[in-house]
């Protein structure tokens, strides 16, 4: 068993294979048909030399599909961009450098939002900035280049007019990581929704408000009456109107209604853009929907960060108050309990009888004591203030001390402790943080497991030692993942299960000032795996 506790992230992995070739199957079958449904439909909008389009959708859908359901997508991707060019006349090998400059696009700008900790909910300024810039810009000028020079290598496009079609095409398909990815995130992750009065009536009134000016602006609604005030930054506020008001949604479906209601009308020839040749009328709607995006999707992140606080420091003060309240009126019972038969008893209780209540006192004491050692310990890990004592640390002879000392909880909790190490296990750490991160990983194990049995392996991996905790619990879902490693955020009911939501961001602060990683591997019901890798 324990050996299989080594191959436990694999076998999730391969479980979900097993189940999910058909899965994978369907999962191709649907983004193939997404994908070239949306190219199929921006080509026909008009395009610089037939292939650089005003905005490209397929470049949001493959980017949110192979971020949320993985790179195994990606033939889907390259299948369906190889058809569409072939459709609308490139030469097969033209078509052939283009379908893998859009492949190579979805892939890159996936795997940067990975490695930069992307949360699809958009509620943080990081992550938003992390889109615009990774992903909708960077990961945007490969296929930008790749398709461009094999234009210009298969003679489609002149040299004289290579400038103008890269130009084109690498803001129309940052349009797309702009304009329809963060609606597809931000309705995969659902983010609460703030309850405020009246807040259906205002949203009914918003859109309309939204769609009258969009065609005003961009329409041929009361032609020729009002042309002094059809001015597209006439919208900003409604924009902002809908950041402000309903966070991430009201900024990722405004800005998608007023992008889609823009291009059609600068399509037909209205609005402020349009020209002659829909390819003049490019740059100008272009730049008003990147700024429009980016304007309305920092605003919303920033005023989810804002709420966010607001509600961290009310529900912060909420649960400890009642975390300390309870310890302490226990403690303060037990001891009144304890005074009251010494009072009236004149033999008093029992040796054996005192020492048990002062074991009863001594662990509601010092479940107190964590918790306020949990409390000092943010402004330091906050701030980056502690400082790491490093010495040489064998980390088995760690994780059976820890376990040691978690020895009559997990008697309690009923869960049995199966225990794997091999190889050199040795490496210059700060042995009391290192205490600190086994205890949270086996403290969450024992909450969680359900009395299940708990798997701690020890490996080397190189110059890396590894810790795995795995635990057979209630497990947490894909969504929750990522944010359960942020100060405050839990993906349990704090009624059900106590504690700040600290200790997992403390874990993780603390592996990363060693220069190490932390890794969660779950699924709802299948229990979670906490993969630690520290360098030496």
């Amino acid at each position: 068993m324990l050996v299989d506790t080594a191959l436990q992230p694999g076998r999730l992995r391969r479980m979900g294979a097993g189940k999910g070739s058909t899965k994978l199957l369907l999962g191709c079958a649907l983004l193939f048909v997404a994908y070239f449904g949306t190219a199929h439909l921006g080509l026909f909008l008009g395009a610089v030399a037939g292939f650089a389009t005003l905005v490209w959708p397929p470049t949001g859908i493959a980017l949110v599909a192979l971020y949320l359901y993985g790179f195994s997508l990606w033939p889907a991707v390259f299948a369906a961009a190889l058809l569409v060019n072939l459709v609308h006349g490139a030469p097969l090998l033209v078509a052939f450098a283009i379908a893998c400059g859009n492949t190579l696009e979805a892939v890159v700008g996936a795997w940067l939002l990975q490695r930069m900790r992307f949360q699809p909910r958009l509620d943080r300024v990081s992550d938003v900035v992390v889109l615009i810039v990774a992903a909708a810009i960077g990961s945007t000028a490969l296929s930008a280049f790749i398709g461009v020079e094999s234009l210009r290598v298969g003679g489609i496009v002149q040299a004289a007019d290579v400038g103008q079609t890269l130009r084109a095409w690498w803001i129309g398909d940052t349009l797309g990581d702009l304009v329809v990815a963060p609606l597809l995130f931000v309705f995969w992750a659902r983010p609460p929704v703030r309850r405020l009065p009246a807040i259906v009536t205002e949203g009914v009134f918003l859109a309309c408000a939204l769609v009258t000016f969009a065609l005003l602006v961009f329409g041929n609604l009361f032609p020729g009456s009002i042309t002094l005030y059809r001015h597209p930054y006439l919208l900003f506020p409604l924009l902002a109107w809908a950041a402000l008001r309903f966070g991430q949604y009201g900024a990722a479906v405004s800005v998608f209604l007023v992008s889609t209601i823009a291009t059609a009308g600068t399509v037909m020839g209205f609005g402020p853009f349009a020209q002659a040749v829909l390819a003049d009328s490019l740059l100008g709607l272009q730049a008003f929907m990147g700024i429009a995006a980016a304007t309305a999707l920092v605003l919303g992140a920033a005023i989810a960060e804002r709420n966010r606080a607001v509600d961290a420091r009310d529900e912060f003060l909420s649960i400890a108050s009642h975390e300390l309240r309870t310890p302490l009126t226990a403690l303060s019972l037990h001891v009144q309990n304890l005074l009251h038969r010494l009072q009236r008893s004149e033999a008093g209780p029992s040796r054996e009888e005192t020492l048990q209540n002062m074991e009863t006192a001594n662990r509601l004491l010092f479940r107190m004591a964590k918790l306020i050692g949990e409390l000092l310990e943010v402004s330091r890990v906050a701030t980056g203030t502690f400082q790491l004592q490093r010495e040489e640390v064998d980390l088995a002879s760690s994780v059976r001390e820890s376990l040691a000392r978690f020895e009559g909880q997990l008697a309690t909790a009923g869960c049995r402790v199966e225990m794997q190490s091999e190889g050199k296990l040795t490496g210059r750490w700060d042995p009391l943080r290192l205490d600190q991160v086994i205890d949270n990983l086996i403290s969450n194990a024992v909450k969680y497991g359900a009395g299940k049995p708990v798997e701690v392996q020890l490996s080397e991996n190189g110059e890396r030692v590894v810790l795995e905790v795995r635990d057979h619990g209630i497990g947490i879902n894909p969504a929750d993942q990522r944010r359960v490693f942020e100060r405050f955020e839990r993906a349990v009911s704090r009624r059900r299960f106590g504690g700040f939501g600290l200790g997992l961001w403390i874990t993780r602060k603390v592996i990363e000032a060693h220069g190490g990683t932390i890794q969660l591997i779950s699924e709802p019901g299948l229990g979670s795996t906490f993969r630690v890798e520290l360098p030496r």
